[in-house]
């Protein structure tokens, strides 16, 4: 698209805005669907998630389940109940993401709507995260860069921290001590009345993580003692938000943390003195008002990453800093009882300063974007179309949009479907690293298809949740580095890369009086390869069938991406007689191919965990305590080749909340 079709089109864009928008400040119409409810419950945080990811496949995670792993960190979460392939270089190392057979530069995740992506390489680190600190995880899988911008490729991980109103005085403390000394405390005050809601959350760990574990790379394979491998993480969050008469809020955040890692050796290797400490400071303010037929986000954003690696071995440092910016404004509004038009702009500044880089890089994206939604007045059929166009330095970025929709033939099942033209920016790694960052290189494009369907069945005492999806994603001009006739290696744009598979979930839960019961079971298949020619969504059908693209064609034609398990699934079972709990669950990974050329691998494994607790409610307050084993069954098994994980290992968790309602004081 030309220059100046693309001011028309903004132009016209806000034009059309601004011409619904004279009636300010509203409620949608009260027949509206579920998903689109009230605004005042709706923030910036939420809106393009809630309102219009209809017909995309999205899985919430429950509050329970949240609260589970509020000892733990994101991604142990992910890897024992979610389909999400989890990347951990140990227990207390490096742990990235990936969704839908995607690299992890192609999964954005966003914290209270901000993208966290690292501008340096794309990847966010989930052992870095403390579950302690989500109130919401949702995990949306396929392409969405025309709702979320560059790096929503193969799916995207909302989390939301959000204070709640009308709570009254809530404080909680949580303390988890377990093997290899490690230990977790946490303390939350919660204040809320109906006008201002206030969260302070503290927290603090630490570990040694000197596990014994079986080194299969040396003779005889002997138990041996992980070393240099502890951590210690401490931080806070203050979460605030105002309400303004009735229809004004402010929303404010601040997290500070600091994060100390000693980085262990590989199996293959004697020892290592590695370690990185990395700090953030993370600012947000956010301003919405509602009215009668529109409503208007504002938001601010503010992030400061600082990280500091050492190898004392060979006198290394290498220390990096990166700084971002991000201003947006949002607006939604009713067409009608049967359209939501939403329009948005933002400007998002970063800066890196490393000696990596030779001088300090800087990059200023500005972005439009739009969604229009239809639904029925019968709430059985949505359908939504929206398109995104950014503007980052002196140039146009591809033009991406996307299609979803949704229909319920029946109150128990709904059929959905999705395509979007989706894209990602290079990281500064790869265009400006010493030696071998490419400036030249062009950004990474595709797109995604998504068919599912939802069951939901209850029947007295039984209910019964089902989903399936098959999807495909292409990525085209995918950047990977390649050796260079000199001592060092170079960023390309030279791959292809094509996805697909099959996604299925099932939840059933039964209540016997005192008793209930629940089993989760999830499933996915991916095939993830690279292909030497481009496909399209009618053509990826066909060669699936054909196994075309399957075919070597080349030395890595056909092979399976890197650390791309084929098969992954898990069943979590759990038990509660009144106050008492068991939980069981059982994970598998297939085999994850090291090699391009896929003679190398990391063997599949089983993990088993298993945890008794209960709870104890006196008045208003409630004391919890949970003890758990994990690797019951004492698996030697490796998430990343050549890096060790535990055996049989144990914790305990004790936590007390205490809950008063204001007006009972």
């Amino acid at each position: 698209m030309t220059f100046l079709r693309r001011t028309v089109f903004i132009v016209l864009l806000f034009a059309s805005k601004f011409s619904y928008s004279s009636d300010v400040l509203a409620d949608e119409p009260t027949d509206s669907p579920s998903d689109t409810i009230a605004l005042e419950e709706i923030e910036i945080t939420a809106n393009r998630l809630v309102n219009f990811t209809t017909g995309s496949k999205v899985q919430r995670i429950n509050a329970n389940d949240i609260e589970t792993y509020y000892t733990s960190n994101l991604s142990e979460l992910f890897s024992e109940i979610t389909p999400i392939s989890i990347k951990s270089y140990g227990i207390s190392g490096l742990s990235n993401i990936a969704l839908r057979g995607m690299s992890t530069k192609h999964t954005a995740v966003l914290w209270n709507g901000v993208n966290l992506q690292s501008t340096m390489n794309g990847g966010v680190d989930m052992n870095s995260f403390p579950t302690f600190l989500i109130d919401e995880i949702s995990i949306q899988q396929g392409g969405a860069s025309a709702l979320f911008g560059s790096g929503a490729v193969g799916g995207i991980i909302h989390l939301n921290s959000v204070p709640q109103f009308d709570k009254g005085i809530d404080i909680s403390y949580n303390q988890n001590i377990g093997s290899f000394n490690n230990f977790f405390e946490g303390l939350k005050f919660n204040f809320s009345n109906s006008n201002l809601a206030s969260s302070t959350r503290i927290y603090q760990s630490s570990g040694k993580n000197d596990f014994e574990f079986v080194n299969t790379q040396q003779f005889g394979k002997p138990k041996v003692k992980q070393e240099n491998s502890a951590e210690n993480k401490y931080g806070v969050l203050q979460s605030n938000a105002f309400k303004i008469g009735t229809n004004q809020k402010i929303s404010t955040n601040i997290w500070v943390q600091s994060h100390f890692q000693e980085i262990p050796s590989m199996t293959t290797s004697s020892e290592s003195a590695q370690n990185q400490n990395t700090d953030i400071l993370r600012l947000s303010a956010m301003y919405n008002i509602n009215g009668i037929k529109s409503s208007w986000y504002s938001r601010f954003y503010y992030n400061f990453f600082s990280q500091v690696y050492k190898d004392p071995m060979i006198s290394l440092i290498s220390e990096m800093d990166t700084y971002t910016l991000l201003g947006e404004f949002e607006n939604k509004t009713s067409l009608g009882s049967h359209f939501i038009l939403n329009t948005g702009l933002n400007h998002v500044y970063d800066r890196v300063t490393t000696p990596n880089y030779g001088t300090d890089k800087y990059r200023n994206k500005t972005a439009m974007y739009s969604s229009l939604k239809f639904f029925n007045s019968e709430n059985t059929f949505t359908t939504i179309a929206n398109i995104r166009d950014e503007y980052v330095d002196d140039k146009f970025t591809p033009f991406t949009y996307s299609a979803s929709l949704n229909y319920k033939p029946t109150n128990f099942l709904a059929i959905n479907t999705s395509y979007s033209k989706n894209y990602n920016q290079p990281t500064f790694n790869d265009l400006f690293w010493l030696p071998g960052g490419n400036p030249d290189l062009k950004e990474e494009t595709g797109w995604s298809s998504d068919f599912g369907i939802d069951l939901k069945l209850k029947t007295g005492i039984n209910e019964i949740n089902f989903n399936t999806s098959l999807f495909n994603n292409f990525v085209e001009n995918m950047v990977i580095w390649l050796p260079t006739t000199s001592s060092y290696w170079t960023a390309e744009n030279v791959e292809k890369l094509w996805s697909s598979g099959l996604e299925s979930n099932l939840k059933y839960d039964l209540i016997i009086q005192s008793i209930k019961f629940r089993i989760h079971v999830f499933y996915t298949y991916i095939k993830s390869i690279y292909i030497n020619e481009n496909i399209n969504i009618v053509n990826a059908f066909e060669n699936t069938i054909s196994n075309n693209y399957y075919q070597n064609s080349g030395d890595f034609y056909g092979k399976q991406l890197l650390y791309t398990p084929e098969h992954k699934g898990g069943i979590t079972f759990s038990s509660t007689y009144k106050w008492v709990q068991v939980r069981y669950n059982h994970s598998f990974v297939g085999e994850r191919y090291i090699t391009k050329d896929n003679n190398n691998s990391v063997e599949s494994y089983h993990v088993g965990n298993l945890s008794l607790g209960g709870k104890l409610k006196i008045n208003t307050s409630q004391l919890n305590i949970n003890f758990k084993v994990n690797n019951i069954w004492n698996e030697t098994y490796e998430v990343m080749a050549f890096y060790a994980m535990p055996l049989r290992y144990y914790s305990i968790n004790l936590s007390y909340n205490f809950n008063k309602q204001l007006n009972k004081i």
